[in-house]
């Protein structure tokens, strides 16, 4: 590889095709077989062409303010909550890239109600935006963002969710939600054993149970289907709103008399509502995992009431995003804007905190 950068001219000269065709291909647009596509991506990377960031960021719609959309739960407003996680590694990043003139229009949604996430569309589009941040909660309106999105050339970046549609979902910065429900599974089948019983608890701040949650429920049940010739005997699921826990409370006590250890997965972040229930119960041994270090879980980690979180990474999430963003606007790479986080495991022992 060249260590000095050449110019679009240069690169259109040794794949033997026009400037034109060059333009197409750094910018994404059609009408380029994948077949040209493909050597023209290669000479670009194997020559050193370095995109002028002045020069593009100058056709930005014209601006000298690289606008972007932040579409995510209006929880991110509220003090040590996950999304307040994501939006911290959001404005880190601004707060890094605004002398280069970038910058974010915050547009909170409710995660019990649809009509909340498609209801910023107007605030989006009429505006001038050259990039979303979203998390895909809700699939249909999602899936009319994105359209609306594709029509006008804005790339989106989803966070958390990886959409269902591969269509949809040309970036994405996440966790693999059904691998960590297996991680969790093999975590606490170690502990607990065979003998053992399982409870996983879904817990929301609304009616509904979010993708995530159902695809680490289904991780976890694929991990003892394929480890006990299909058995999920053992596993007990309860759906509770976080405000009211009872129906919780009443599973443990049902499970105490079987006398078998317990293992708990947790499917969001809220893991430190379980450890209080538990402590008022006697089991044989109990062990729980949940996810996200936020600050009430980080401190039940520290104090052994928690036994593992595995960490998404949230505010590297937020991060990510916003400089992906900006490196795709402005260069015309998008390598770091399609990030499957690494299911890492988070116990007492090895918090850098």
């Amino acid at each position: 590889m060249n260590d000095t950068c050449i110019g679009i001219k240069e690169v259109a000269r040794l794949a033997g095709v026009s400037i034109g065709t060059v333009d197409r291909v750094i910018h994404n647009r059609t009408g380029v077989s994948k077949k040209t596509h493909d050597h023209v991506q290669t000479i670009l990377k194997s020559s050193g062409y370095k995109k002028n960031n002045v020069a593009s960021r100058l056709k930005l719609a014209n601006s000298q303010i690289i606008k972007l959309a932040v579409l995510i739960p209006e929880e991110a407003l509220q003090k040590n909550h996950y999304w307040s996680l994501v939006l911290h590694g959001i404005q880190k990043a601004n707060d890094e890239l605004k002398e280069l003139g970038i910058t974010f229009n915050l547009l909170p949604f409710k995660l019990s109600n649809p009509l909340s996430y498609s209801n910023n569309f107007n605030s989006i589009f009429d505006q001038e935006c050259h990039g979303i941040i979203t998390v895909p909660v809700f699939n249909d309106a999602y899936k009319e963002l994105n359209q609306i999105a594709r029509q006008k050339q804005i790339p989106i970046v989803s966070i958390d969710i990886k959409p269902k549609d591969e269509h949809t979902s040309d970036f994405y910065i996440v966790q693999n939600a059904f691998k960590s429900g297996t991680v969790a599974g093999r975590i606490l089948n170690q502990s607990i054993g065979q003998k053992g019983h399982f409870l996983i608890i879904n817990t929301t701040n609304s009616n509904t149970v979010q993708q995530n949650m159902k695809d680490r429920e289904d991780g976890f049940r694929h991990f003892f289907r394929h480890q006990y010739d299909g058995s999920e005997e053992n596993i007990t699921t309860v759906f509770c709103e976080s405000n009211e826990l009872q129906k919780v409370k009443e599973t443990l006590v049902e499970l105490a008399k079987k006398n078998k250890p317990l293992g708990i997965f947790i499917t969001s972040s809220k893991a430190y509502l379980i450890p209080s229930l538990v402590e008022e119960i006697t089991f044989e041994k109990c062990t729980i995992v949940g996810y996200d270090l936020n600050v009430q879980n980080l401190e039940l980690l520290k104090e052994n009431k928690l036994d593992f979180i595995i960490n998404q990474k949230p505010e590297f999430q937020g991060y990510s995003a916003v400089k992906g963003l900006f490196k795709h606007l402005t260069e015309g790479e998008d390598h770091e804007l399609k990030t499957i986080i690494p299911v890492e495991i988070l116990i007492k022992e090895n918090l850098e905190i």
